[in-house]
């Protein structure tokens, strides 16, 4: 009896689930989900929370100090996050390429200059932090 029970949720679940993938309703706003989540990470990542909590002078594009930083040293932090994970992407990508063996190069050359491009502005932050 319990089992039938389960067996029936289940299939009720199952239908619910079938009739909305066919009219699409969860692929678009499943999308703005996942980005608007990857975007939250990288923020974070950036350092929102740091710069929110610890306010400072917002002349500066990166604050001297290295307790604090300012919310535009937060987008930066974040673009250079963005560059090397975009470069880790495209690293994927070079691999996966197989029918032109010429993109492979082309790929794994642009992946270097993203990733290298992402280190040299998070290099920069970090010395321009004294």
């Amino acid at each position: 009896m319990i089992k039938r029970t389960i067996e029936s949720v289940l299939g009720r679940i199952q239908k619910v689930e079938r009739s909305i993938a066919r009219r699409g309703l969860l692929s678009n706003a499943g999308r703005w989900v996942q980005l608007l989540y990857i975007l939250a990470l990288v923020l974070f990542a950036g350092g929102l929370i740091n710069a929110t909590v610890q306010p400072v002078n917002q002349n500066f594009v990166i604050f001297p100090g290295r307790g604090a930083q300012s919310i535009s040293e937060t987008v930066i932090n974040s673009f250079a996050i963005l560059l090397g994970a975009a470069g880790v992407y495209v690293t994927y990508l070079s691999g996966r390429q197989t029918t032109k063996p010429r993109m492979v190069n082309f790929y794994l050359i642009l992946a270097l200059m993203l990733i290298g491009s992402a280190m040299y502005i998070g290099i920069y932050v970090y010395s321009s932090k004294g």
